[in-house]
């Protein structure tokens, strides 16, 4: 079976269209469609469902995506270890990370990151909703917080210190909390997630006891770019990851609040579909990250 043929029937079975994975792969359409049939002669197997309006994947298809990329994957990790002494690192790295975390450090580490290795390519996907990794064919997210149980494997790469700060506009009409407990009594910024609304914030004193608050508040996102932008704008209290908002604080534009209280840390994580077939060029990207990150986070 031609492998390049396999991944061009995923990114068709992704798009939806022959015309627009022949487009990303700058092909004629025509010869996009040859590929298709030649690698249905191969497999022996009817992979797409075809009208003049729409393409569907058929059930075969579907497990073959389902059950084969993973196969093909391990095996080009698998080439890729066994070539690891060789100094180009080459091809594609594809990744996921929050659209927040992504633009504010990521992308400036995976500049550097090019920069040493020119012939590599990565494709990232900025989205603050977690994305399947398995499903988009994806080599590596970077994730921050307290993971789910999952078949996933994930390595730790830094500690992600957090603290609640608010606009001084908003401390000066409403006041300045002294303990925890009166942080029920203000507007608090609320994140969404997609396992629901996370409007309990966590605590822990230095003999390491933990506190939850449940609070309230009259706006709520699922966008940590948009909690800030809703915390410099004086909509209340919010919770953040320090690396977001320290330009803020250094410029007044926030002030931190209950600065004797320690937010629960959480840690910056890299995930990876499985432990065996991680490729070469994926390992050398998450050492890359952790050396960056345990200097600057």
């Amino acid at each position: 079976m031609n492998t390049e043929d396999f991944h061009f029937f995923l990114r068709v079975a992704e798009s939806g269209s022959i015309t627009q994975a022949a487009k990303e792969e700058n092909i004629a359409v025509s010869v996009a469609s040859q590929r298709i049939q030649r690698l249905e002669n191969q497999l022996k197997l009817r992979l797409f469902y075809r009208t003049t309006r729409r393409l569907s994947l058929t059930e075969e298809a579907r497990v073959l995506i389902e059950q084969g990329r993973p196969l093909l994957d391990g095996f080009h990790a698998l080439t890729e270890n066994l070539q690891q002494n060789h100094p180009i690192l080459s091809g594609t790295i594809n990744m996921t990370a929050s659209a927040t975390f992504g633009a504010h450090i990521l992308v400036q580490i995976i500049a550097e990151f090019l920069k040493l290795h020119p012939e590599l390519k990565i494709n990232l996907d900025m989205n603050d909703q977690n994305v399947d990794l398995v499903a988009h064919g994806l080599d590596l997210a970077i994730r921050i917080g307290k993971l789910k149980d999952s078949s996933l494997i994930a390595r730790p790469l830094c500690i992600n210190r957090r603290l609640l700060c608010a606009s001084p506009e908003y401390l000066q009409k409403y006041g300045h909390p002294a303990s925890l407990q009166d942080l029920k009594q203000h507007r608090c910024i609320i994140q969404r997630h997609q396992q629901g609304i996370s409007n309990t914030w966590h605590f822990v004193d230095q003999a390491g006891q933990n506190t939850d608050i449940e609070l309230e508040g009259n706006f709520i996102t699922n966008s940590g770019e948009g909690i800030r932008q809703a915390s410099l704008a004086g909509l209340g209290i919010s919770n953040h990851s320090l690396w977001h908002v320290q330009q803020d604080l250094k410029d007044g534009k926030l002030v931190q609040v209950l600065p004797d209280f320690t937010v629960e840390p959480t840690a910056v994580y890299a995930v990876t579909p499985d432990k065996k077939f991680v490729s070469s060029k994926v390992k050398i990207l998450i050492e890359f990250l952790q050396h960056h990150f345990q200097q600057s986070l």
